[in-house]
């Protein structure tokens, strides 16, 4: 079956790992940096936040492996339907926990589609890194 360029998501080079994990610390400089430009981003600092660690959680989900095999990329979409897995489920519950809550009058952190994002890319990221380390664990037993 040829693979439809629609669908066929082309990886990073590995070059851009260091890229990926730049992303992590950015908020802190973009908030220091506003500080002293006198700019006010007190109303965006979560979505400053949530929106740097998604970009750096991305490339880092994008970024190919030493090896790319066929175990590899069997890992990789089992990540992407877990991370949507989880996804979906926290954000019921967190729906529901809002919701229950709004009834005396807490309102907690706001649901923006940079939090949804970050999350998203988070459980991708730490399910590909699950299944490759018990894959390392079981290849050290046998």
């Amino acid at each position: 079956m040829k693979l439809d360029p629609i669908i066929d998501v082309p990886l990073l080079n590995r070059k851009w790992l260091p890229v990926g994990y730049a992303f992590f610390p950015l908020p802190i400089f973009i908030l220091i940096g506003s500080v002293f430009i006198n700019l006010d981003l007190t109303d965006y600092v979560l979505d400053i936040g949530y929106g740097c660690w998604a970009a750096g959680f991305l490339i880092l989900n994008l970024t190919k492996e030493k090896i790319e095999d066929e175990m590899i990329k069997n890992f990789r979409l089992q990540a992407y339907h877990t991370g949507f897995f989880w996804l979906l489920s926290g954000m019921t519950a967190i729906v529901a926990i809002k919701f229950a809550s709004s009834f005396w009058g807490a309102s907690g952190i706001p649901i923006s589609a940079t939090l949804i994002l970050f999350l998203l890319n988070a459980y991708i990221f730490f399910a590909f890194q699950y299944q490759k380390y018990i894959a390392a664990k079981d290849s050290k037993t046998t």
